[in-house]
């Protein structure tokens, strides 16, 4: 057995297969696993994992339950360039010659055209880290808020609809405006809170994504000439109606 372990030690192997991973690969530790590395290869799939799937995720449930991301949307991105440096280190080591597997007594032959694929890799790998500002690492996050947006349009529309309907119909049986009790309004929303205004509704935002928290739409009913009038207020953030536009039958 030391006479195998001896051979072994401070063998030299062909380096370019585990540069091409390290290159490919790398964000995910594929070549530290391949050369024993297995802490450091963990190290890397846990950040690009954490900032790819667990992070956008948890923003999700904080803007769901109408909390503030503060700095977390900065996290990601941070978590990659940290892996991107990493990996530019493993690679530029590789070309150097000096990427070595301790355990195996294993040191892999390098490159001068290893070090000028890493430094392009590198350029191009932080251009993109800033430049697309993480939404690859947000498309869960992204496509979730999408669920949710076209569900948040739905309910404020369909709540201020139905209102809008109840309202008229005893508007035109008693001749007057009536309170929630009174016109058989009842809100059921995930989103939004409804306030009977007596005459008229008030909708408050319970959500954080893409309009402010507590946001306030109001729908207030009048009587001018014998006729119901409606004056609809929208929230002063100009992205609530940007992205929530009111949809309402002809009042």
């Amino acid at each position: 057995m030391k006479n195998v372990e001896s051979s072994n030690s401070g063998k030299t192997l062909n380096g370019t297969l585990v540069f091409w991973l390290c290159a490919i690969l790398g964000e995910f530790g594929v070549h530290c696993f391949v050369c024993g590395k297995t802490l450091r290869g963990l190290l890397y799939l846990s950040l690009i994992l954490f900032s790819c799937f667990v992070i956008p995720l948890v923003a999700s449930l904080i803007i769901i339950a109408g909390g503030h991301l503060c700095l977390l949307d900065f996290v990601p991105g941070l978590l990659i360039l940290i892996v991107e440096v990493l990996v530019f280190v493993d690679a530029w080591t590789i070309g150097s010659g000096r990427y070595i597997n301790k355990k195996k007594g294993l040191k892999y032959r390098g490159g001068l055209w290893m070090k000028i694929i890493a430094v392009i890799g590198a350029v191009a790998n932080l251009f993109y880290v800033i430049c697309t500002e993480n939404e690859f690492c947000f498309n869960i996050s992204q496509t979730i808020n999408k669920d949710i947006k076209a569900k948040v349009a739905s309910e404020l529309n369909g709540g201020f609809n139905d209102y809008l309907e109840k309202q008229m119909v005893f508007f035109n049986r008693e001749h007057q405006v009536g309170d929630f009790e009174k016109i058989g309004y009842v809100s059921n929303s995930e989103f939004f809170e409804f306030k009977d205004l007596n005459p008229g509704v008030s909708v408050s935002y319970k959500v954080n994504l893409e309009c402010s928290y507590q946001s306030t739409w109001m729908l207030i009913p009048s009587v001018v000439d014998g006729k119901l009038e409606w004056n609809v207020t929208e929230p002063k953030d100009k992205r609530c109606s940007d992205n929530y536009p009111l949809k309402l039958k002809d009042k």
